[in-house]
């Protein structure tokens, strides 16, 4: 065989593919280039342009229409009626004023009236007081009774009685101290004195 009828090698083949496929791609973006100058300014809108600015639509508003007088009415225009006065307003009421007080209430811790104790054994004798109450109030304190049959028991009662009743007006109550070396005058005292004023408050 002749060398030129010898077969064509694969290198050659892919050579010439390539080059095919390099003059087409080639060939497009030339005619892609050029229908892009011819057709662009005409096509293509400005970026910078500014858009046509969009107008709202007026709107209108509707008048009510006036009733059509029919011939021969006589339009009466509406009288404004008179304003009424506003209505008074009650006054707030004072609140009631307490009752003042009876003469069958107490002023105080007790009831007004000569309230006498029972008899109170004092080993020497026998002690027994009278509460005097005014306007609720310890007023005064009597002894009805004391041992008073010796001289020790007088020279000692002497002393005592004025201190215990100065001391129980004083207290408003049978809560006195006891008297040193007259303890059992003062002992009796305190008791015939609390049973007097439980009296007192018995009856109030």
């Amino acid at each position: 065989m002749s060398p030129n009828n010898q077969p064509r090698t694969p290198s050659f083949k892919r050579a010439a593919r390539k080059l095919f496929v390099s003059a087409f791609v080639a060939a497009t973006f030339i005619a892609y280039a050029i229908h892009e100058r011819l057709a662009g300014p005409q096509s293509v809108p400005s970026a910078s342009a500014p858009a046509p600015a969009l107008q709202a639509p007026e709107r209108t508003q509707a008048l009510p229409m006036a009733p059509s007088a029919t011939p021969g009415a006589v339009a009466v225009a509406p009288t404004a009626q008179p304003a009424l006065p506003p209505a008074p307003t009650a006054a707030p009421s004072a609140p009631p004023a307490p009752p003042p007080p009876t003469a069958a209430q107490p002023l105080g811790l007790y009831k007004d009236g000569d309230y006498t104790g029972a008899e109170v054994d004092a080993y020497y004798g026998l002690v027994q007081v009278q509460a005097t109450i005014k306007q609720g109030k310890l007023a005064d304190v009597q002894f009805l009774e004391y041992p008073n049959d010796r001289r020790t028991s007088i020279r000692i009662n002497t002393i005592a009685i004025p201190y215990l009743q100065q001391e129980a007006i004083q207290a408003q109550s049978a809560n006195v101290d006891l008297i040193s070396g007259a303890t059992l005058t003062s002992e009796a005292f305190v008791e015939s004195l609390r049973m007097a004023l439980d009296s007192a408050k018995a009856s109030v």
